[in-house]
């Protein structure tokens, strides 16, 4: 079920239209607590913000739109973004980093969803419930992911007097990615950091075997205009990637058309934006292309997994920001 949770956490970013210093951190050092003997700093408040005290949300499977407070509707976005089992800080950060996903969002919409194609994804009581196997799993859950909630609901990142596009994954390839080489879209705070100690999960390289046939359909879907030569030897072919493994472009089909990594992550569904692809043969109509990749979800923003390891190190919740975010004021909601 914790695997279910992590998918769902990846979708939520699949279609984004745009997308303090930290000091370095070492997998191997010792945990090192902030200046203020571990104590958060105290958060600037953005004079003149207007920050909602409530969100209009799509429900997408009825049409009806509710009307939520800021708390309940981040309470129902961590059950459905990641794991209730991460380390408190972890869950912390995850939480501003969807309060301040919402604020961005509600700039430009009337409303948000829980569409994750759109919006971020968001998980009813009904559905929460459905992800445990007791009501005791739940209520333990729901403890710390209320606290969570409580903290993320007063408390958002800016970055130029704006709230930050805070997109996130579930595991990096090592470093984050930039927003740049996955949507086309640079923002100064999205860039690549140090996240090594993603590579501790026991699930960051994965190969999958993907039929030809699968793939063909994939691209068609992806571009109806595309096509795929009949020698899979000329499917992919020359990946350029930049100095963390994330692929920035690779040619694809007959024209050998460049698609950026992005392109082949949201047209294929990949597992991650850190990948390569291989032909495996197995017979003129049995081929298999052959697809390993390194951490998973688009490698921009937050890592849950990384902010969790983090956080059982000994960091708080404004150093993990920081870390993830580039030049952000971790901003104080006053209501």
């Amino acid at each position: 079920m914790k695997e279910y949770i992590v998918i769902i956490a990846v979708f939520a970013v699949l279609l984004f239209a745009t997308p303090f210093v930290f000091r370095a951190v070492n997998a191997r050092e010792t945990p090192q607590t902030s200046d203020s003997g571990g104590q958060e700093a105290q958060p600037h408040f953005p004079d003149g913000y207007d920050f909602p005290k409530t969100v209009s949300l799509l429900r997408a499977d009825s049409g009806a739109v509710v009307e939520l407070s800021v708390r309940d509707y981040l309470i129902g976005c961590l059950f459905a973004q990641i794991p209730s089992d991460y380390h408190e800080q972890a869950l912390k950060a995850q939480a501003v980093a969807a309060h301040t996903y919402m604020l961005r969002l509600r700039q430009d919409r009337e409303y948000v969803s829980d569409e994750p194609e759109t919006c971020q994804p968001y998980f009813d009581e009904e559905q929460a419930r459905a992800l445990f196997r007791s009501d005791a799993e739940y209520d333990n859950a729901l403890t710390r992911i209320t606290a969570a909630a409580d903290y993320g609901a007063v408390h958002a990142l800016f970055h130029g007097g704006e709230p930050i596009y805070a997109v996130y994954h579930s595991i990096s390839a090592g470093v984050t990615n930039t927003a740049y080489t996955v949507w086309g879209v640079d923002f100064p705070y999205l860039r690549s950091v140090d996240s090594s100690w993603d590579r501790e999960h026991s699930g960051f390289i994965q190969r999958n075997e993907v039929s030809a046939d699968s793939l063909r359909l994939a691209m068609f879907h992806f571009n109806r205009t595309a096509t795929m030569p009949q020698d899979y030897d000329d499917w992919f072919s020359d990946p350029y990637k930049n100095e963390f493994g994330y692929v920035i472009s690779i040619a694809v089909g007959e024209e050998g058309k460049r698609l950026t990594g992005g392109d082949m992550w949201r047209a294929f569904e990949l597992r991650s934006t850190s990948f390569d692809i291989s032909r495996r043969m197995m017979g003129s109509d049995d081929d298999v292309f052959v697809i390993e990749t390194r951490g998973f979800g688009h490698g921009v923003g937050l890592s849950q997994y990384g902010a969790d390891v983090l956080g059982r190190r000994g960091y708080g919740c404004e150093e993990i920001l920081r870390h993830y975010y580039t030049d952000v004021v971790l901003a104080e909601v006053r209501t």
